[in-house]
């Protein structure tokens, strides 16, 4: 008796139409079970829900959220949140969530059954959410700095997610051991402004200067700087000089006539003299006076000479000492554009 074929063949056709393990790709990860602490707190939070405590089971679901970091958590802090009218902290969980969970077409793991409603209802209380709040996304120059805003640290370089805030003014900065850069920005709601934080490297300190060892080489030590001398000093000893030189100068001119005067009364009492020898009379009182007038000539003479010469002497202690006591300034020669001759003392 002959067995009829159209079993193995619908066999056959179903084998050839189910796909394998192979070709459907390497299975989506999935949570571990919860723990016995894990499930305490989902009951408490869900009890703290249907008491109308929403922000205590917020809380409960945010402790949660930093045992785990599983998307469930941060869809339920996302999705409290936005209850409770806290628009930046429902967008920050829900664009984790998002991102855990990928989409209802291509998930990143392994989701529930009516998981794209889930997913639908996060996609509109997000929406939501960025109109009533701006995003900043933040961007550092350098790996591993802290991020802060308005001085809450949201994280280290570089950030995954946009920071988001309400809108104003922010101050957003970034600090990395020592050094520190920020910038103040003002974003408005359901915008997004990109900051841009650089840190700028240090220069290098010049080496030290090596001391000139003997029978070396090396640069010789600088001299140290000269001291300047007051204004008050310079200025009396230059102003005394040049009225001592102008004193003896007066003086000189002064010994001068008185110099000539005696030569004058020494040539009439030679000739006095002279007159009384000729007739032979000779006297002492003429002698007398030709002395005394030789004498006088002679000292004013002498004052004269010695004024002349300390006057000089003194203009020129003047000149040297406001050489000397200047102060070091450069004197510029020249008018040509671009020539110019520099010269200092």
């Amino acid at each position: 008796m002959r067995r009829p074929l159209y079993g193995p063949v619908l066999a056959l056709a179903l084998l050839l139409a189910c796909p394998s393990p192979a070709a459907a790709g390497p299975p989506l990860p999935q949570r571990p079970p919860p723990s016995k602490a894990e499930l305490d707190l989902q009951q408490q939070a869900e009890r703290l829900v249907a008491e109308g405590r929403i922000a205590d089971a917020r809380d409960v679901h945010l402790t949660l959220w930093r045992l785990t970091g599983s998307a469930s958590d941060a869809f339920n802090v996302g999705m409290l949140s936005f209850r409770l009218r806290e628009f930046a902290t429902a967008a920050e969980f829900l664009t984790i969530y998002f991102d855990r969970v990928g989409t209802p077409d291509a998930p990143k793991i392994q989701v529930p059954p009516g998981h794209r409603d889930k997913y639908e209802a996060a996609r509109a209380n997000f929406a939501e959410a960025r109109r009533h709040i701006g995003a900043l996304e933040v961007r550092v120059s350098d790996p591993g700095a802290d991020v802060l805003v308005d001085g809450r640290q949201v994280g280290v370089s570089p950030l995954e997610h946009p920071v988001f805030v309400a809108p104003g003014q922010h101050q957003v900065a970034a600090q990395l051991g020592g050094a520190k850069v920020g910038d103040v920005v003002a974003v408005e709601a359901g915008g997004e402004r990109t900051v841009r934080l650089m840190f700028v490297p240090a220069q290098p300190a010049a080496p030290p200067l090596r001391p000139v060892a003997s029978g070396g080489r090396g640069l010789p030590p600088a001299a140290p700087p000269r001291s300047q001398p007051g204004p008050a000093l310079r200025w009396w000893t230059t102003g005394a000089l040049a009225a001592s030189s102008a004193a003896l100068g007066v003086l000189g001119g002064v010994s001068v006539v008185r110099a000539n005067d005696a030569a004058d009364d020494r040539t009439r009492a030679l000739h006095h003299v002279r007159w009384e020898n000729a007739h032979g009379c000779p006297g002492a009182s003429a002698c007398g006076e030709f002395t005394a007038a030789d004498g006088r000539a002679t000292t004013w003479t002498a004052i004269s000479v010695g004024a002349f010469i300390g006057a000089g002497l003194a203009a020129a202690g003047a000149g040297a000492a406001a050489y000397l006591l200047a102060p070091d300034a450069p004197v510029r020669v020249g008018s040509a554009p671009g020539a110019m001759v520099s010269v200092s003392w």
